[in-house]
Parts: C-alpha cells; structure tokens; sequence
C-alpha cells in the first residue's frame, strides 16, 4: 500500500470537455483555456474558497497562501480535509473566497481567519481514513453562497457508480511543477467508480482508458470514494493543492457536497491511481456535531430557532429570534414567556423574512422572571422548543414622591421620599436636588427609611426641591416642592 502524500488531492490535470450537471444550478460550458485544465468561475462553486497560511497572507497575498481548499457550508462554517489542518493552528489559519472571476487576487474576494478547527477525532494519518474536518471562521461570510452535504438517502444515487460529479481547485494544473499554482480555480467533471475498483481492486474502463483499481489495503470504501474524469482522451484528475476542495453532486434541482479532495498518487492524471474523496455521507453525525447545516427531507419540520436577545421594560419583555439554517422554512414564530407558577405569555412573529424577527410580550411582573422559548410553524409542522432563555421584565425606575419636605434655621431641610422602586433593577442613584435662581444647586442622597438631608441652603431664598432616582435602564423625577430656606 502506498503512503498518500499531504496534498496530493486536486487541481484539474486535464483539459475538460464534459457535460456539466443537471438541474439549474449547473455552470455555463466553459472552454479549456489553460494547459491541463478548464479555468474558472463556474456558478457551480461560489461556494468554493481558499484555506491558505495567514503569515504568507499578510506579506504577500492569498495566492501565494492558498495551499488547500474547503467549502462553505454556512456564514461560518467550511468543510475541508483534516490533514490539511491537523497540525496547525486555528490562528495561522485563513479562508478566502474568490471574486466573481474565480480569482484570488480580485478586489471583490471575502477573506476571514479561523477561530476553531474541529478535525475528525478517528482521523488517521497514515491511511488517510476519516479524512474530513470543520473550520469556524472568526468573521462570518454573510451573502457569500453555501452548499449542503449530501444525505445518507441522496447519497445512495448521487454516489452510485458512474454518477456525474465535479471537482475545483486552486491546485497545480501541470505535475511537472506540482507546487506552481495558479491564482484563479479549475473546474472538472468527473466520474464516480465503483466500489470493485474503488476498494475491490479491480481495473475499470472510462472512454476507452482502463484504469488501475484500488485494494482493500489501499482504499476503505466505507469512508472514501473514488472518481475521475476523461475528456478529449485525456485524463481528468484532480492534483496537489486542492486538498480539502469539494467533489460535489446533483439531485436535479440542487447541489450536494458528496466528497472532499483526499489524496492520490504522487503523479497526477495516470491511469495508474485515481482521484481519492473522503466520502461525505459517511461523517453526518460528525458534522452535524459541528454545527454543519443539511438539506431537510420532505416531510421533515423546521428546526428550532435561537432566542438571541432579549430587551425589557418594567412590563414587558422583547424577543429576538433567529431562525435556523436548516429544516422546512417557517411561516411564523411564537414566543412564550413562562412564570414559576407555570403562566405563560406569548406573542407571535409573522411571515419572518428569513432573518432575525422579533416580538413584544406585554403585562409581565417586574418582580417574577420568565423562561423565554421561541418555536418554528412551517403550516402544521412545528419545530422542537428553542433552548430556554431567563429573563426579568426591568425597566427605568417608579417615579419618586416627596411626601414631606420641611426647611431649618441654619439652612438646613429634611424630606421623606416614597415610591422608591427600581422595578427589577437595583437603584444606582437615589438624590434630592434643590435649585433656585443666582446660588449653588444643593444635593443630598437619599438615605435607608427615604430621608434625605441638604444643609448649606441660602438663608431667605426661595428653593424648587425634588427627588431624582436611576437604575441602569432610566431615570425618574419626582414633582418639585418648593421651601424657604431659614
């Protein structure tokens, strides 16, 4: 068996002539243009970007950074192989996209570093299995397309033998200069073997060209797949440096990631060894423990939406929702906000546009706290509840009353102050304030039991007296009282 180098995975070796896939997301035919090779863009991949070293970024750009591929499964999320990534940093790691060229080097390319790098835990270095990691990126990618993992059901067709796949990458398109890339992608489309080729060590013939099949030493067809392409008799494969790039498939209406670019021979494009994929299909509980979204089934409801804030008044409590990247699209959310006692409140968010949509539930008790839950309705299916947020109605404090006020000789007045409320929230100024025309305003704090104290009042002049309270959400007055100081 022989040993998969690092990056022996894909860029387009041959000149590509086929058919693209069916449905309406296929790509414009495109004209080979560069030696070994079809040059992007396609629409098929603008979910397609570049995970390259961020040192090498920041000197001297993404094209001279690139050294693997991935593909955006969500504003956050990307896909790519783990040897790509298993020794190396979340930190020393970026992702871009390309623009709308296929170019690295355009002016219109959406660059991100990596927070995270969650790499396959059964990941083996040595034969390659379990070849798949997930990367979070630091600043999401919003507006950028995404594309959904093929499904265990879709797989059954879309992986079958012979199905039409296609691969990019921004890898070298000539072996002889295995590290020369190029600075827009490539494009091909390729064939899938079967697996008495592809782990069954069988030759199988494309086009007139038999090529070399894999054993099961070389090949564990449970977690891989095997595909390439012929065109104007010439081999179709993909090459160094588009390791972790997408083989992706069709479902007629739609595109699917079936495979991520894994490893092959040292030498591209023979007939001798074909193109390797981790098998998607084969990693759905692992990426969907990374948060990865997929396509939901007919029948299947919305998913639970993310109650992502929660504002308040004295009364009332306002609940942003944040809906789901996957399962059925909702038609509307409710939202219940439920006391100790196991009384709810709820309000409704109609015909959401896709984003983030919020509603107010109104006549809560400042003095009790609510659980919070939102749920999706997509007509009569109805999501799972989302994870529960506590809250408090609080808002600016009660309006303070002064319920005695009374001057002193020597300048001095005392006051009662009533209604001293925070509704929820702690007090963090408690003041009365006594002005009048051509001398110092006077402030004392009010103390426990609502009295306050103010001395140095001007003897004879005639002051506009009242109490001021604020807590973190607002500030309330009470009514002035007027006093003669003595």
């Amino acid at each position: 068996m022989h040993a998969p180098p690092l990056f022996i995975a894909a860029t387009l070796a041959a000149a590509v002539a086929l058919p693209s896939l069916p449905g309406p997301a296929a790509a414009t035919p495109i004209k080979p243009q560069v030696v070994n090779g079809v040059e992007g863009p396609s629409a098929e991949f603008n979910f397609l970007v570049a995970v390259g070293d961020r040192t090498y970024y920041e000197d001297y750009g993404m094209d001279k950074a690139q050294f693997c591929g991935g593909s955006l499964v969500s504003s956050t999320l990307v896909i790519t192989a783990a040897h790509c990534v298993s020794d190396v940093r979340a930190a020393d790691l970026v992702v871009s996209t390309a623009d709308s060229d296929g170019d690295l080097t355009g002016a219109d390319t959406r660059v991100s570093y990596v927070s995270a790098i969650k790499v396959h835990p059964n990941y083996d270095t040595r034969s390659q299995e379990n070849d798949i990691a997930v990367l979070t990126l630091a600043t999401a990618l919003r507006g950028v397309p995404t594309i959904q993992p093929v499904t265990s059901d879709e797989a059954t067709t879309l992986t079958a033998s012979r199905a039409p796949v296609s691969v990019a990458g921004w890898g070298a398109i000539n072996e002889s200069r295995p590290w020369r890339f190029p600075s827009v992608y490539r494009v091909g489309n390729l064939v899938v073997f079967p697996e008495s080729s592809c782990g069954g060590g069988q030759q199988f013939t494309l086009d007139g060209i038999r090529f070399n099949g894999y054993g099961p030493g070389e090949v564990n067809s449970r977690v891989m797949l095997c595909a390439e392409g012929v065109s104007a008799g010439k081999i179709v494969d993909s090459c160094v440096g588009d390791s972790g790039g997408p083989l992706i498939g069709s479902t007629g209406t739609e595109q699917r990631l079936v495979g991520v670019v894994s490893w092959g021979l040292e030498q591209c494009a023979t007939r001798a060894g074909v193109g390797v994929y981790a098998r998607v299909a084969a990693f759905t509980s692992f990426l969907k423990s990374a948060g990865v979204p997929f396509a939901p089934s007919p029948d299947e409801g919305p998913a639970p939406p993310t109650v992502s804030r929660v504002t308040s008044t004295a009364t009332s409590l306002t609940v942003t929702v944040t809906p789901a990247e996957t399962g059925a699209t909702p038609d509307s959310y409710a939202v219940s906000a439920v006391d100790a006692a196991g009384q709810a409140s709820s309000c409704t968010i109609a015909a959401p546009t896709g984003g983030p949509g919020r509603c107010t539930i109104t006549g809560l008790d400042s003095e009790q706290s609510y659980v919070v839950t939102a749920i999706a309705i997509a007509g009569d299916l109805v999501s799972a509840p989302s994870a529960e947020v506590t809250a408090r109605p609080v808002g600016g404090p009660s309006s303070p009353r002064i319920s005695f006020a009374k001057a002193y000789r020597g300048g001095f007045a005392g006051f009662i102050i009533e209604n001293l409320h925070g509704n929820g929230a702690p007090l963090i100024k408690r003041i009365v304030r006594c002005t009048a025309d051509g001398v110092p305003t006077r402030r004392a704090p009010i103390e426990s039991g609502g009295i306050a104290l103010i001395s140095r009042l001007s003897v004879d002049t005639t002051y506009r007296c009242e109490a001021v309270v604020a807590n973190e959400f607002g500030q309330a007055t009470s009514r002035q009282v007027s006093l003669r100081a003595k």
